[in-house]
């Protein structure tokens, strides 16, 4: 089981990368012999990890023609934001504090700031959400979120501009310094908001450019 959800998210990283470098673009169809070649992975079981991701919406199924990555969209994003931040805020709220956690997030909070292109600052933002709850002890809900956010991963590469990078790097500021003086409510609140203003923006974006649907 552990060697089927390390392979899944092996392909999830595989498809953020031939993404990223333009091999692959949203709506096309994915090979299983190149992934099988890049991953040295035989096509059987990459097939049963990709039928997981179906199942997961990270990647497309369509019926005699084989496994797509899925076209980005308005509608994946209005129900894809709501539930991160929901279960990320469950996470959080059930989640212990210490000292190292806040340690870890200092760090990868000053990487985040200082990341000099739109493609790391989403990385760095996606490993400070996965950092700020990594002590929450639900597995089941972990990995769904760990789902969510290879998907939004593209959603939040149209978010992240320089204002945009300025505003998120100030809520997570924000964030530490209330999980400093243990204020864990106002953390939930402020994470909230934080994937708040991605989805707002994601929104407006699909809205004034219909052509990107």
């Amino acid at each position: 089981m552990l060697q089927k959800i390390i392979l899944r998210d092996q392909i999830g990283s595989w498809l953020q990368e031939q993404l990223l470098s333009g091999t692959l673009q949203n709506g096309e169809k994915l090979s299983l012999v190149d992934i099988s070649k890049d991953l040295e992975v035989s096509v059987t079981p990459i097939r049963e990890a990709l039928s997981q991701l179906s199942r997961a919406g990270i990647v497309e199924t369509i019926p005699n023609r084989g496994f797509f990555v899925p076209a980005l969209s308005a509608k994946e994003a209005q129900d894809i934001y709501p539930a991160i931040y929901a279960l990320e805020k469950l996470a959080l709220e059930q989640s212990t504090v210490d000292s190292e956690l806040l340690t870890r997030l200092r760090h990868i909070q000053t990487k985040f700031e200082h990341a000099t292109n739109k493609e790391d600052a989403v990385r760095f933002d996606l490993d400070f959400h996965e950092i700020l709850i990594s002590n929450y002890e639900n597995k089941v809900t972990a990995n769904i979120l760990r789902d969510l956010k290879i998907r939004v991963f593209f959603y939040e590469l149209e978010y992240m501009n320089s204002k945009n990078h300025k505003k998120s790097s100030e809520t997570h500021l924000k964030i530490i310094q209330a999980l400093e003086v243990g204020n864990k409510s106002k953390a939930c609140r402020l994470l909230q908001q934080n994937w708040e203003t991605s989805a707002e923006f994601i929104e407006k974006h699909y809205a004034n450019n219909p052509s990107n649907l």
